[in-house]
């Protein structure tokens, strides 16, 4: 990951940017409600958008559900079967999936 990214002020910015995104009201009134400027949000939406992003790839093995596993189901169809000894694991596993 590049420094950008992995920069606690780049990781707020991104969740900014996402949040504006989600809010489906226009960016200058988000940008209002926060406190931030236009000039500053835009600069680092650009920033974002163009440094190198991460690719991270997990081992990936199909099986049943057995009384041994969690059945995560996410909203795009996708099951993912988490062994019950992996629970700790799961946020990372949704991290990448999301």
């Amino acid at each position: 990951m590049s420094r950008l990214l992995s920069s606690k002020t780049a990781k707020i910015w991104a969740e900014r940017i996402a949040q504006c995104e989600r809010s489906n009201v226009p960016t200058a009134q988000f940008c209002r409600s926060i406190g931030c400027s236009l000039t500053s949000f835009y600069q680092w939406k650009r920033k974002l958008a163009s440094a190198p992003q991460s690719s991270a790839f997990l081992r990936v093995q199909t099986s049943e559900p057995t009384k041994d596993t969690i059945e995560i189901k996410l909203p795009s169809g996708i099951s993912i079967l988490v062994p019950v000894s992996a629970v700790e694991s799961i946020a990372a596993i949704l991290e990448q999936v999301a």
